[in-house]
């Protein structure tokens, strides 16, 4: 029988209360990691718990992982199981919003009627836990699904949580809730950088940045003109911003694709692009899409950045040379790497293809940025890739 792996935070005794010092930690998290590691010492001061746990998802993509304080991480084919039997995702869904569930409200049925369901064979039993409070954030801007959850639970044999300690649990979500929407606005910001400094490095002449609803944040002049034209609409609308139809169903395409590989690698982060979109009518008019995953997928829309050119002799941007001699500064290692992430691949994939570990690819990536004197991934792609 495997032995029960002992908590990383121990939950402490009842009536203890929160240190200064944890909710620091939350507030200074950079990155999930941290905010979940700051999370859980916080919930288990606030109520006597058995253990902790935090559910994140990728972008689009619903629940995906799961880590508690055993350490135990969850894969993402438990959490699709998940998905499909907890009965407080469809409650979550119907109240937009919801700040905390219970297990009592959502499976409200005798224990003998429980014990006979597949949530609980498959789930709860597994798990650990009969009792379970979960506190949902929502992130800054309306989601279909709470965008992080953390919960509490207590095993098979004790007492539910009574009424203060749920009280308890309401007066630390603004805390909590604070931190998650400032990890939010931080890998949001950081996918804005990414897609603009692309953008610069490139050097085409028009250029925009849209979130990951394709909400227009920023456009130079050029791009703004030159979509007027995409939509043949007069001069004088350059101010306004309405996506061609054929950019809009190329960004979609391309941002569905990232879901799917998110389906299997959670962490799926770095660039990605299609083929460039070329004018039906107007020669030599093309937009190239790039989809920026942010680091923390789990935290943060994905940024598109969308550049635009034209021609004049109806003819397509060459191939610069410029990233020639940081070529050949690099290993065949790392040369290798280099030139499967100008196919905008994530790290799990170019190991697969390459046949390396994806921790060889991490250390070879690190290498390869400081020869070629870039900050991140975003600037090795926009340095690299074919123009």
């Amino acid at each position: 029988m495997r032995k029960r792996p002992q908590p990383l935070h121990r939950a402490p005794p009842p009536g203890s209360s929160i240190e200064p010092q944890q909710l620091l930690a939350l507030f200074s998290a950079k990155d999930l990691n941290a905010l979940i590691a700051a999370a859980f010492p916080v919930l288990q001061a606030a109520v006597p718990c058995d253990f902790a746990t935090a559910f994140y998802r990728g972008a689009g993509n619903g629940l995906l992982k799961q880590r508690d304080s055993y350490g135990r991480l969850s894969s993402p084919a438990f959490m699709r199981r998940y998905m499909e039997l907890t009965p407080a995702l469809p409650m979550a869904m119907a109240n937009p919003g919801v700040k905390i569930l219970t297990t009592r409200t959502a499976v409200p049925v005798p224990a003998a009627t429980l014990r006979k369901t597949a949530f609980y064979r498959e789930i709860m039993q597994p798990e650990g836990w009969r009792h379970g409070v979960a506190l949902c954030f929502w992130g800054t801007s309306p989601a279909a699904l709470p965008i992080f959850v953390t919960s509490v639970y207590r095993r098979e044999g004790k007492r539910d949580f009574a009424a203060r300690d749920v009280a308890a649990l309401k007066r630390i979500h603004p805390f909590n809730n604070g931190a998650v929407d400032r990890l939010h606005e931080r890998e949001a910001a950081r996918s804005h950088r990414d897609g603009i400094e692309i953008a610069v490095r490139g050097g085409t002449r028009g250029f925009a940045i849209l979130d990951g609803n394709l909400t227009l944040v920023h456009a130079n002049p050029t791009a703004r003109r030159l979509r007027t034209i995409w939509m043949d609409e007069p001069a004088g609308t350059e101010n306004s911003w309405r996506l061609p139809p054929l950019i809009e169903a190329a960004c979609r395409e391309l941002h569905r694709d990232w879901q799917s590989l998110l389906r299997d690698d959670p962490d799926a982060a770095g660039i990605r692009r299609p083929q460039p979109v070329t004018h039906p009518a107007v020669q030599g008019l093309t937009a190239r899409i790039s989809l920026v995953c942010p680091s923390t997928a789990d935290l943060a829309q994905p940024t598109f950045v969308l550049e635009l050119d034209r021609q004049p002799d109806g003819g397509t941007p060459g191939t610069p040379d410029d990233f020639a001699q940081v070529l050949q500064s690099m290993t065949a290692a790392e040369r290798a790497v280099a030139m499967v992430v100008a196919d905008g691949l994530s790290n799990q994939e170019i190991a697969d293809r390459l046949g390396k570990t994806v921790y060889a690819v991490k250390f070879l990536l690190h290498r390869i940025y400081r020869k070629a004197g870039v900050p991140s991934r975003a600037a090795l792609m926009a340095l690299m890739r074919p123009r």
